[in-house]
């Protein structure tokens, strides 16, 4: 009993330790998304309008492109754990004599796998570089490692479909006093977040059947009835669509950001 009173305190001590360490440092994570923005308004107390809604735009764009990348990565790392399962299953299968797979194929499911290797690789180094934009924005006060709160990106919540009900459901009023290139800002960033709220609508529908697809011909070639150039053919879809889903979000959470950006010179507030 003593023995093990005394292995729990060594273990509490090194974890108090750590912790002291660590605040020493100063650095924390990354906070959630809301909090960084309020992190940021208040960091940047006493700036213009214009700059602090510039700066709140680019606290959301990097944040959504470390979520947005992130979560590809999981996308290409669930593909490449299919791709050498395959690989392996042709070439016993090719070792074993058998005639329904040839080396042809085997060769394929390798560059397959090569080619999301080297994308596996592109976007861990892009995950970070956005991290370190993000945390340069507040004075390198966060550290660049860490899990985030909220690490999965989601669309964000806009759902107008007329511009006039959009104008004044925001608060917005015309003002003869402002350019007409202000409001042709307003007018062509409302237009990007349909469009892009459009497509996200589209990738979604896609994500669906290309997932369904997948499941479909990895059981298949599981069980021995489906073929090499058909799972290659599917990984491939999948990885393009789904990649391509997640950056639909991205780009219809930025349109909106960049939409709320413009905003800010009507309402008077970032």
């Amino acid at each position: 009993m003593k023995s093990l009173l005394t292995y729990i305190a060594v273990i509490l001590s090194t974890y108090t330790l750590f912790l002291s360490s660590l605040m020493a440092g100063g650095l924390e994570p990354l906070p959630g998304l809301q909090k960084a923005v309020a992190d940021m308004r208040s960091l940047y107390e006493g700036e213009d309008l214009a700059f602090l809604a510039d700066k709140e735009y680019q606290v959301r764009k990097y944040y959504y492109q470390v979520q947005s990348k992130a979560q590809k990565l999981e996308i290409l790392k669930e593909v490449q754990g299919h791709f050498e399962k395959a690989v392996t299953k042709a070439e016993e299968k090719f070792d074993s004599g058998e005639e329904d797979v040839s080396q042809s194929a085997i060769t394929k499911l390798k560059l397959g796998l090569a080619g999301t290797l080297n994308d596996i690789i592109e976007l861990e180094s892009e995950v970070k570089v956005a991290r370190l934009f993000l945390v340069s924005i507040f004075k390198d006060s966060y550290s660049t490692h860490g899990e985030m709160p909220d690490p999965d990106i989601e669309p964000v919540d806009f759902k107008f479909n007329n511009y006039e009900k959009w104008f004044t459901v925001s608060g917005l009023v015309f003002d003869l006093k402002r350019t007409t290139g202000n409001e042709l800002a307003l007018k062509t960033g409302y237009l990007k977040a349909v469009e892009t709220r459009e497509k996200l609508n589209l990738a979604r529908k896609n994500r669906k059947i290309t997932r369904a697809l997948l499941v479909s011909e990895v059981a298949n070639y599981d069980f021995g009835i489906g073929e090499p150039a058909d799972l290659f053919e599917a990984l491939i879809i999948y990885t393009r669509v789904l990649s391509g889903y997640y950056d639909s979000v991205y780009n219809f959470n930025l349109a909106v950001a960049d939409l709320n950006r413009v905003k800010a010179s009507w309402t008077g507030k970032p």
